[in-house]
């Protein structure tokens, strides 16, 4: 064999070898191209959950119990471990419950890459005194767990900061965990909101001067609710029915954009609990900033079966639900609206 022809077939099984590696990593015909990977830190929906049971564990963190300082100190201390800067913001009032009480807001600040001013997402962490909307008479007077009434907003907070505290390439943003929320009364006229979002409304007055202010502000409640009790509400199981976010008429008023842009970023996750019907007015810890001239929206699931009662549990919860609006909120921090 000439030199001439060994060089040929050389060549020629190159040749051979590069068309094989190339048309090897091609698409073939049918087949659908990777999916790209994600932009933004994952929303880990066990990890929340993990955080809602902590709480619980607590106990009822209702005012002036052992079970509140000691939520207090924890929620705390997971937030140091993410943020730049965490306030306790301390101050005393009395409630339609009694008092007055020691209360204490949290306030975490994670600056950003990119040049904005933060937004504030806010939870609040206190539970009710009495369940007094439980069936059952003899227990209306039992202080409420609070598992998706106040734990599961905390939870996915405490997650978003997680995943976000050291991930900066992102809008900046605010945590809030606003205490006394859940002491207001039907009637209670001798209090603002009738006693309702007490914490809230001392923030909204009394922004520390460290923290930049906030763009806007979204709040998030009752967003844990697990189908577990579809059947008592009458829905099929596995549908859900058990779960939604109907656009609050206050929200809507004040920041109509933000909104708009919320649910559209939901929606487009595929996150079915947005939905886009209209409800009435709820007063939550979103009114006292829009009373202040901030832009506020309401992210919240009312009513359910285990509202105001002794059965508001984890076990009335749902990771699945956590997961909904955590990953909303997410792609919302970091501008993912694909």
């Amino acid at each position: 064999m000439t030199k001439f022809i060994r060089c040929l077939i050389a060549h020629g099984a190159l040749a051979i070898l590069l068309l094989t590696s190339c048309t090897s990593g091609s698409q073939t015909a049918g087949d659908e191209p990777p999916p790209p990977a994600p932009t933004y830190p994952q929303f880990d929906k066990n990890s929340a959950f993990t955080y809602l049971r902590a709480q619980c564990d607590f106990g009822a963190r209702v005012p002036g119990s052992q079970a509140h300082q000691d939520c207090l100190a924890w929620i705390a201390e997971q937030l140091r471990q993410t943020a730049e800067t965490v306030i306790l913001q301390e101050f005393r009032a009395a409630t339609p419950f009694g008092g007055p009480y020691d209360f204490t807001n949290i306030i975490a600040y994670y600056p950003g890459d990119a040049e904005q001013q933060p937004v504030m997402l806010g939870a609040h962490w206190d539970c009710r005194p009495h369940a007094d909307e439980d069936p059952d008479p003899a227990l209306r007077t039992e202080p409420v767990m609070g598992a998706n009434d106040g734990a599961s907003g905390v939870a996915v907070l405490l997650e978003i900061a997680r995943q976000a505290g050291t991930n900066s390439d992102r809008r900046p943003f605010i945590l809030a965990f606003f205490d006394a929320e859940d002491s207001g009364k039907p009637g209670a006229a001798a209090f603002a909101l009738d006693g309702w979002a007490i914490g809230s409304s001392y923030m909204a007055r009394n922004m520390p001067a460290e923290i930049p202010a906030a763009e806007a502000v979204i709040v998030i409640d009752l967003v844990g609710q697990d189908d577990v009790h579809n059947e008592r509400l009458g829905t099929p199981n596995g549908s859900n029915d058990y779960l939604d976010f109907p656009i609050e008429r206050h929200s809507i008023e004040s920041a109509p954009l933000l909104v708009n842009e919320i649910w559209t970023i939901a929606e487009r996750a595929g996150h079915d609990a947005f939905v886009r019907a209209t409800r009435g007015y709820v007063t939550d810890d979103h009114l006292p900033f829009i009373q202040q001239g901030i832009p506020a929206i309401d992210i919240i699931d009312l009513p359910h079966p285990e509202w105001h009662t002794t059965e508001d549990t984890p076990a009335c919860c749902s990771a699945d639900s956590l997961y909904q609006v955590g990953d909303t909120l997410l792609r919302y921090l970091y501008e993912v609206v694909e």
